[in-house]
């Protein structure tokens, strides 16, 4: 299994609009094998969001287009931006920069 992190970050001002979105039933669904772990939120200067999906490694492609395509349903709010990254194990990192 792959881990992977999306982080989200919008102005508070636009949290309605962000709530808009996500009640319009508009952002395409997550296939059965992308499961989200956690989501924890910040209400900072932004709104930070960070989620953990854990995605089959065979499936990794695929899933990390779904959750893009999910995420990118929301950028249509002016100040909403989201980044997917890849996480590795801090050991097995360690490995591949040795």
């Amino acid at each position: 299994m792959v881990n992977v992190l999306v982080t989200v970050k919008y102005p508070p001002h636009k949290t309605e609009e962000v709530i808009k979105v996500y009640t319009s039933g508009k952002a395409a669904d997550y296939p059965d094998f992308v499961n989200r772990k956690f989501q924890w939120a910040t209400p900072n200067y932004d709104v930070k969001i960070y989620n953990i999906y854990e995605i089959p490694d065979e499936k990794l492609v695929e899933g990390i287009k779904a959750i893009a395509k999910r995420f990118s349903t929301y950028v249509k709010v002016e100040g909403y931006k989201y980044n997917v990254e890849v996480l590795i194990e801090g050991a097995e990192a360690l490995k591949m920069m040795m």
